[in-house]
Order: structure tokens, then sequence, then C-alpha cells
């Protein structure tokens, strides 16, 4: 009986201390990961997408070569991460934003989110943008990942024009998708444009001007008085 009670005893410290090191061994994976991640930005940014190697991203992060190829497989998969953790990250803070949004005010809010800050963007917007870029020629592993994440935000746009369809903020004859695309399209061209002339970009005057031009096409009569 003994024997069976200092076995039971000591088998909880036992699992305790295993529990303690798989936590730590997934705390560097995640900061490994984390590092990884941001290196990636820094050399797509600096460099864009041909001259970033897996050797030059494990160098940026602090480790090897090897590491980035057992993580991730190869430089197109950690760039698929990379995009969907930037695309991620941004709905996280625009869902923040949206809530007990609809309708204008909810197109609104997704023009602030997208074109804010671009007269000086981060590193991760930079990077963001050039891989979109790079993916139409020497990236086409991407493309896919950039073409799922253009679906989820036009259903996200035409479903808030819907929204505000039916809350009668909205004409009705507006046709919901071609409006979403148009909205798209207005949005990554004025990023794009004050990526590549900051000097003479205007993110400001932009972000208002393209909220009147809405407001004028879109905005039901009744929503205006």
């Amino acid at each position: 009986m003994q024997c069976l009670h200092t076995q039971s005893s000591e088998a909880p410290g036992a699992a305790t201390d295993a529990a303690r090191v798989r936590r730590t061994q997934a705390e560097r994976v995640a900061e490994s990961d984390r590092r990884l991640m941001e290196a990636t930005i820094r050399l797509i940014a600096r460099i864009g997408y041909t001259h970033t190697t897996l050797e030059s991203i494990g160098i940026e992060a602090g480790y090897s070569r090897g590491l980035v190829q057992h993580r991730f497989g190869s430089k197109e998969r950690l760039l698929e991460e990379l995009v969907n953790k930037i695309a991620t990250d941004h709905r996280v803070r625009l869902l923040a934003r949206l809530k007990g949004l609809r309708g204008m005010a909810a197109l609104s809010c997704e023009i602030d989110c997208y074109l804010e800050g671009m007269d000086t963007p981060p590193e991760s917007s930079r990077a963001f943008f050039m891989l979109m870029q790079e993916s139409i020629g020497p990236a086409p592993r991407v493309r896919s990942t950039f073409a799922a994440i253009s679906v989820r935000w036009h259903r996200a746009l035409a479903g808030q024009i819907e929204a505000g369809q039916q809350a009668g903020q909205i004409r009705p004859d507006i046709n919901p998708a071609r409006e979403a695309q148009l909205l798209i399209a207005a949005l990554r061209g004025l990023r794009m444009q004050s990526m590549l002339s900051p000097q003479t970009s205007n993110i400001a005057l932009a972000i208002q001007a393209l909220k009147n031009d809405l407001h004028t096409r879109l905005a039901a009569a009744c929503a205006e008085r």
C-alpha cells in the first residue's frame, strides 16, 4: 500500500513538470514564428519577393535557413501564411470598429480602416502590397491567396450595401456586387498611389473625396434629408 501511495503522490508532479516543458516549447515555437514573420515583412518591404530568400529570412530573424524551411517548407508557403496573417489582423481591427454600424456608416468605416495612415504606411502594409503586385509576376503561387482575400472582402462589402438598402439608407436600384467591386478598386488604387508617390499623396483628402462621391451616388433620398 505504501508503494502505491508513493506512486500516486509523485504522478501529479511528473505530469505538471511535463506540461511545463510542453508549454515552454510551445512558447518557443510561437516566439520563433513571430520573429520569422516580422523578419519576412521587413525584407519583403525593403527588397521584394525575388531577393528575399529563406536564408536571408533566417538570418534577419536570428535563426538559420534550416529552421525556416523546417517550419514552413518553402518560401511560398511562408508568404501565404504571412499574407493571411496581415489580412486577418486587419479584419480583426476593422470588425472592432464596425460594431453597431451599417449601411453608409459601415462603408465609411471600411474606407477609414483601409486608408488611414497610408501617407506613412507600416512595413506590413508595404510588404502586403508588394506581394500582391508580385503575385501577378514572379510570385504566382500566392496569387490564389490574394484572390481568396478579395472574394471575402467583396462579399462583406456587398453585404454592407445590402444592409444599407434594407435600412433605407442606400438606393434600392444600386447593384451591391458592382458597387463593392468599384469600391475595392478605388481603395486599392489610392493605397498603391500613396506608396508609389508618397511625396504628392494626401490620403486625408482622398478619403474625404471618396466618401463624398460614395454618398452622392449611393445615399437614398430619404437618408439625405
